[in-house]
């Protein structure tokens, strides 16, 4: 070995290298650069360059180029002297190429618990974290992350080396003791669960939005210790139960401070039944009798809406006439006001944000007044303005899958793509596809259960591609639920969007349309609903007409008018839908009603 001034070495892939002499790298020779440059000006020059001599004094390098060319960024930028000294091996041309080669094929990268742990190394021996990103011209966040799985236990580095456990489970690691690591990587190491490390950690829990909502630095006054995620948005903390107790103790003040302000009651969400978002019902607006000159200018709008002469109305007209008239009636809506808080009360819900809410004029079960006797026919009663209940999107949900089984064989290819997606994801449990079968009729179609895996295969190797595609679609309809654990609608995700929009639309037209339960649909939603779907199916001045009819009636409009129509509601539309059509008239609705 030797040393030779760096202004005297070239490229192996200059145009003036002697004959043999090459740079066997391609691709890739300025990947990096920046961060080798940043090793050498610290550590220097670790692998000498090997050469070839030239014309003229110069050396050409075949192995080491990127070293050269890291030197080079370091000389131009005035990091090194110009007459800097570069150690070298001198070889002849006509063994250029194979070392070359050799010095690039046979090298052995380091396993990444080898680097992970040379790193964590680095910082225990006196470096800061901000001087090891400085020598390896990387960003602090970056080398934080490497001292974090650097620094596991022993154990879980040797577990990563013989590949008992993956990267993505070191990254849990790094949010617990020494200790519980061990304890954990012997349960995974027993049953071979990896994908459990979390929850043998005893991080199943997400204390995230807790923590957000508390703050970290009280819980730290507290007495707690958070550990980032350093790959993710789950920290850690030592004592989750102070945590909650942190958290509960800061909504009961908030509740208090609620309570000040004149309601009857303030609850936290979490001390309330479940379904209470759903069944409690809230105060709605009074409104005040419309004075004379409002009622009869009411009357005319109404009238003129009415109209069946409306030949000569525009388009713009006819919206002008319709705002005003709701203009009028809001002008005479009043306002909920103290009195009203007096008989009702607050509840405070802690979001999965980490930030509150509050729900307003909700009225308890024991506050609303029992019903008194009459021989009067009771009014059939309404159900309350909200969003479709949980229950009722289950039931959509699970209309839709049994279309999406229905429509797979229409799509064999789409099905088979659908079904490997569902094994190759990384997040298969959020998705819409259970490759175990677990989907809506999974279990009861037991088409796992045809026989021994031997005489299965020993089936399946006489089909053709076809009739493998055929199976893979009819698997594939087993696997697939579109119910989610939030009572999410299908069509409000964009995995189970997604996946009806694979198939072909003819067919999840048709499917959908003999899978909705549209009867049962308008039975459970409110009149309101029907009536704004029959506004939107059939044109605003039909529900004008029916607006007054019992519900039941209304049900028996939609389903007789609306349902022809090819409407579906919004919460299980795939994304070729085109409904409702345009096969039923006007005419036609109103004969029927």
């Amino acid at each position: 070995m030797r040393q030779i001034q760096l202004s005297s070495l070239r490229h192996g892939h200059h145009p003036d290298a002697p004959a043999g002499v090459v740079n066997v790298r391609q691709v890739g020779r300025d990947a990096g650069l920046e961060a080798l440059a940043a090793s050498i000006l610290s550590l220097g020059v670790l692998q000498p360059l090997v050469v070839v001599p030239g014309d003229a004094g110069f050396h050409y390098v075949v192995d080491g180029n990127r070293r050269l060319a890291a030197l080079e960024s370091l000389l131009s930028e005035g990091k090194l002297p110009a007459d800097a000294e570069v150690p070298v091996i001198v070889r002849d041309a006509g063994t250029a190429r194979e070392a070359g080669l050799a010095a690039n094929v046979l090298q052995a990268p380091m396993h990444e618990a080898d680097q992970m742990q040379a790193f964590a190394e680095l910082r225990r021996n006196g470096l800061t974290e901000k001087a090891i990103a400085a020598k390896f011209a990387q960003p602090v966040a970056t080398v934080r992350r490497l001292l974090a799985l650097g620094g596991v236990s022993p154990a879980v580095l040797d577990a990563w080396r013989i590949g008992k456990v993956r990267t993505d489970d070191v990254k849990s690691f790094t949010l617990a003791s020494h200790v519980d690591q061990d304890r954990a990587l012997a349960m995974v190491l027993a049953d071979g669960n990896t994908w459990r490390v979390r929850e043998y950690l005893g991080l199943v829990d997400d204390v995230a939005h807790l923590l957000a909502y508390v703050g970290a630095k009280a819980y730290k006054s507290a007495g707690g210790h958070v550990v980032e995620d350093l790959f993710g948005s789950r920290d850690a903390v030592s004592d989750p139960a102070l945590l909650r107790r942190l958290a509960d103790e800061r909504l009961e003040a908030e509740c208090e401070r609620r309570r000040r302000d004149g309601w009857e009651w303030v609850a936290k969400a979490s001390d309330l039944p479940p379904a209470w978002l759903y069944t409690w019902p809230r105060l709605a607006p009074r409104s005040r009798p419309l004075t004379d000159a409002e009622q009869a200018r009411f009357d005319e709008l109404v009238a003129f809406l009415d109209s069946e002469e409306g030949d000569g109305v525009t388009d713009e007209q006819f919206h002008a006439t319709n705002d005003e008239a709701a203009a009028i009636k809001a002008a005479a809506r009043m306002p909920l006001d103290l009195e009203d808080r007096a008989r009702s009360g607050l509840v405070v819900t802690l979001g999965r944000d980490g930030k509150i809410s509050v729900d307003e004029y909700v009225v308890r079960p024991q506050d609303t007044p029992a019903k008194v006797p009459s021989d009067a026919p009771a009014a059939e009663p309404e159900p309350e303005e909200k969003g479709l209940s949980s229950a009722l999107i289950d039931r959509l949900a699970e209309q839709a899958t049994v279309a999406v089984q229905a429509a797979l064989p229409s799509s064999p290819r789409a099905a088979l793509a659908i079904l490997l997606a569902g094994t190759l994801s990384e997040s298969r449990g959020a998705g819409p596809v259970h490759v175990t079968l677990g989907g809506l009729g999974g279990a009861q179609a037991q088409l796992h259960q045809e026989g021994r895996y031997d005489q299965v295969l020993a089936g399946l190797l006489t089909k053709t591609v076809d009739e493998l595609l055929d199976v893979a679609a009819a698997v594939a309809g087993r696997a697939v639920s579109l119910r989610h654990y939030d009572h999410s609608a299908p069509a409000d995700r964009p995995a189970a969007l997604a996946l009806m929009g694979a198939i072909d639309a003819d067919a999840m037209t048709s499917a959908l349309g003999e899978a909705f339960d549209g009867e049962a649909f308008f039975k459970a939603i409110p009149k309101s609903a029907i009536l704004q779907t029959i506004g939107d199916v059939l044109g605003e001045d039909i529900a004008r007409r029916v607006k007054d009819r019992k519900k039941s009636e209304l049900v028996e409009i939609a389903v007789g008018s609306v349902l022809p129509t090819g409407w579906l509601p919004s919460e299980i539309r795939h994304p070729a839908y085109s409904g409702p059509g345009a096969s039923v008239s006007p005419a036609e609705v109103q004969a029927a009603a």
